[in-house]
């Protein structure tokens, strides 16, 4: 078996979860304060007609200071989802009439496939850098596929409700660990498209998902995928969203 990626073996659980993105990268030379980050309000597509939501012009977040500056916090027009991201890039999200879906954070400039929920598999030779953050709602099926290949309970309902074998397997290289009751970090390195969204590119995928069996809310995963010299941002990115999501 494959050592796992430093971000993976030092992860701390709790409220003082620390995700250190990267094999070998440094956490951030400043501890995480709350500051006040901008909110940015995406464009939101709907499977089913439902009342947009006002958002306020920032958000409390807790964060290293000597990033606070760099990030933004991107949400959806529902009041669903909120994803930490680079200042300046756009976002789109989408939600479909069974209430799954989420927000896709990335550069200006840069294209993200129409079907990007479905799965976002790059080129080995991709540069695309994104912050994607989904989430399956009350389906039930959904919530399944998605956390099976991560969490041995899930993959084991799946084939109990549907008859078959998970329909994603992990990859080998992906690497994956419990970072907490129901959460699980993972990462995929650069060229193996794997859980995240999106992976296979040049640059690594770190995420986070949940399953929790009993909850109404379904699976949720994000995934950081950012140049190398980014490893602080992602870890910035992935603890918000498991302090606002992870017992969801």
């Amino acid at each position: 078996m494959n050592a796992r990626p430093r971000h993976i073996r030092r992860l701390l659980a709790g409220a003082s979860l620390t995700l250190l993105a990267g094999c070998g990268a440094p956490a951030a030379t400043t501890g995480p304060l709350t500051v006040s980050l901008p909110v940015i309000g995406c464009p939101t597509s709907l499977g089913a007609a439902r009342p947009a939501v006002s958002l306020p012009s920032s958000r409390p977040v807790k964060v290293p200071l000597a990033l606070a500056a760099e990030l933004s916090v991107y949400a959806d027009g529902q009041g669903i989802m909120e994803l930490i991201g680079p200042k300046g890039w756009r976002c789109a999200a989408f939600y479909g009439a069974d209430g799954s879906g989420g927000i896709a954070v990335y550069p200006r400039g840069e294209r993200y496939p129409a079907a990007w929920t479905a799965g976002w598999s790059l080129p080995r030779t991709s540069a695309s850098a994104a912050i994607v953050g989904l989430e399956t709602s009350a389906c039930s099926g959904c919530t399944l596929g998605q956390a099976c290949r991560l969490f041995p309970g899930a993959a084991q309902a799946w084939r109990s409700a549907f008859g078959r074998a998970c329909p994603t397997a992990r990859p080998p290289a992906e690497t994956a660990v419990p970072i907490g009751a129901g959460i699980v970090g993972f990462q995929d390195p650069p060229g193996v498209a794997g859980a995240g969204l999106p992976s296979g590119g040049r640059y690594a995928a770190n995420g986070v998902m949940t399953y929790h069996p009993s909850a109404p809310d379904g699976s949720w995963l994000e995934t950081c995928t950012l140049p190398d010299g980014d490893h602080a941002e992602c870890t910035a990115v992935l603890n918000a969203f498991v302090s606002w999501y992870g017992q969801r």
